[in-house]
């Protein structure tokens, strides 16, 4: 029984589910029955609520007590399902198949059985939960909390912008060309690097050609080890602080724009440095950014409305651990004097 049962994520893949292909021209009339496994609804329009689609015994069944199972099965999906001819057909088997195995089971007396009414008890308790918590129930807490959620005031998408400000601001930037000459064993180096002499004497003989009047990103692509900037002339552009080697950045923050420094060493090895450009942080427009904050909070909210609606519901209802200790009782009032 338990695999008959559609699971909500089985309904939701339905939606997407192709219509079965048209049957053959030449098929037997007799072949072409419509029995539940063979997706009449797949082939057909959507019926009315009121058309009877099945009988189980002398018991009519309508579309329309199926359209509310799929509703509450697959919930904000189920308008989807039952558009869907494929999704609706299929659905709608599985829910006449529920008809038949529960109208056999009533017929064996399960109803009178230890295991229904435990089965039963879990149900209702969830029955209640779902019912509970539905948003689009008129009047419920849960279309309450949806509402407020979705429509905070002013002052709270603007308290909601400044405790966030971080997130909606574009960080500091530089831009900066370099040339790494690899020290051996450096990571993404390996043996191909240099010692730190043979390091250091190229470094020479790259500042000796800057002197001279060459440009870094020319002698980037000739000299550089950093596959990652040597064929764009040593370029990184617009990059966030905090991507770098703690030096290199220490560099980038502090050295003259538009002239190359000292070398520098990080655990890559030693770098020539030109920066180009630094940016600063740049805060947020509010006032751009407000409609967005509003439906971006929104989940946050609701997420924070339910848990404190849950804690509520706690005190509401005595809930307290079995390891907690007992409410202390109120003081009995004092006995009437004669």
């Amino acid at each position: 029984m338990q695999k008959l049962l559609i699971p909500l994520f089985s309904l939701a893949l339905m939606a997407q589910a192709p219509a079965p292909a048209p049957a053959p021209m030449n098929r037997p009339p007799a072949m072409m029955g419509h029995g539940m496994g063979q997706n009449p609804a797949a082939e057909a329009p959507e019926p009315k609520e009121s058309d009877v689609i099945a009988y189980v015994g002398t018991r009519p069944v309508t579309y329309g007590e199926f359209s509310t199972w799929l509703r509450v099965m697959a919930g904000p999906r189920a308008e989807m399902l039952r558009k869907n001819p494929a999704s609706r057909g299929q659905a709608q088997n599985q829910y006449l198949e529920l008809q038949v195995l529960a109208a056999k089971g009533e017929k064996e007396k399960l109803q009178n059985t230890k295991q229904f009414r435990s089965t039963l008890a879990a149900l209702k308790m969830q029955a209640y939960a779902r019912v509970l918590l539905d948003e689009d129930r008129p009047g419920g807490d849960m279309q309450k909390i949806k509402a407020k959620a979705e429509n905070p005031t002013n002052a709270e998408v603007k308290a909601y912008f400044e405790a966030n400000g971080d997130r909606y601001a574009t960080p500091e930037r530089f831009t900066a060309r370099q040339i790494l000459v690899g020290l051996k064993g450096a990571p993404g180096v390996g043996d191909k690097g240099y010692t730190e002499d043979e390091a250091k004497a190229r470094l020479a003989k790259i500042q000796e050609e800057l002197k001279s009047g060459k440009k870094i990103e020319d002698l980037a692509k000739e000299y550089s080890d950093d596959p990652g900037s040597k064929n764009n002339g040593g370029l990184y552009k617009d990059i966030p602080y905090g991507r770098f080697a703690k030096e290199f950045e220490q560099a980038v923050r502090t050295q003259e724009i538009g002239k190359v420094g000292e070398p520098v060493k990080t655990q890559f090895g030693y770098h020539l440095i030109l920066v180009e450009a630094r940016n600063p942080k740049v805060p947020g427009d509010f006032e751009k950014l407000k409609d967005a904050l509003r439906k971006q909070m929104a989940s946050e909210r609701k997420e924070k409305l339910t848990r404190e609606f849950i804690e509520q519901a706690k005190q509401d209802v005595g809930f307290r651990l079995a390891s907690a200790p007992a409410p202390a009782m109120p003081p009995m009032p004092a006995a009437p004097k004669p």
